[in-house]
């Protein structure tokens, strides 16, 4: 399955807007917002999967019959902060976009990189 970059961002704005500090958010409270509704289940919970993998979300998969069935998140960590601080202005996103689009594939990281670029150029320095 492919990374949605664009389901990355969502999420990540969902999860700092709904995950409220000491409490754990659950992945059917995530599945319910209003931002994910153009992406499918399975999209989201892959993607779930490898924020939680990366490190840029703290979350605690537990599996049953092969599939995500429970998925409880404890906010972004750090480096997930960071990477929606880069990211979050959407004019800066869709200028970290379309310069992305000119490959055929851009990591994470490359997104980040490419975003810090943008905004430092959007702020003039």
């Amino acid at each position: 399955m492919k990374l949605n970059h664009e389901c990355v961002r969502s999420i990540l704005l969902t999860i700092e807007e709904k995950h409220q500090y000491g409490k754990v958010l659950r992945l059917e409270e995530i599945l319910q917002s209003d931002r994910l509704s153009e992406f499918n289940e399975d999209e989201i919970k892959y993607v779930l999967i490898k924020l939680a993998d990366a490190k840029y979300i703290e979350g605690t998969p537990q599996y049953g019959s092969n599939e995500l069935i429970y998925f409880d998140c404890n906010g972004l960590t750090w480096s997930g902060h960071q990477f929606l601080d880069t990211i979050r202005d959407p004019e800066v996103w869709k200028k970290t976009k379309r310069i992305a689009s000119k490959l055929t594939s851009v990591s994470i990281t490359m997104l980040s990189s490419i975003g810090s670029q943008v905004l430092a150029k959007l702020l003039g320095i």
